[in-house]
């Protein structure tokens, strides 16, 4: 099920398909950071990416810091990583290299 959480072996399995990608098992959470040329563009990707987490009502943490932006995925009901999470965090970067990669 989408929201189950996953083992090991599927978090395994999750984390080759992403691109760069950080696995925190204490944390049980994944989360990518971003530099950008400056803070508009960082700020246009962080709105690019609130609007895919509102469609797929998933909701991540979002650090903004200038010309970076850290996003943090783990599912808050499962209390750790689920297919919810990887889903999303491959929708964040094929958005990236669509629209943001330089």
């Amino acid at each position: 099920m989408k929201n189950d959480k996953l083992s090991d072996e599927a978090i395994k399995a999750g984390m080759n398909r992403l691109h760069q990608w950080d696995y925190n098992a204490v944390e049980s959470c994944i989360a990518k950071e971003w530099r950008f040329k400056d803070f508009k563009m960082a700020i246009a990707f962080l709105v690019k990416v609130s609007e895919l987490a509102e469609i797929q009502n998933h909701h991540p943490e979002i650090l903004s810091t200038y010309t970076c932006l850290r996003i943090k995925l783990w599912t808050h009901d499962a209390q750790g990583l689920t297919h919810k999470d990887f889903e999303l965090a491959e929708a964040i970067d094929r958005l990236f290299a669509q629209q943001f990669s330089i």
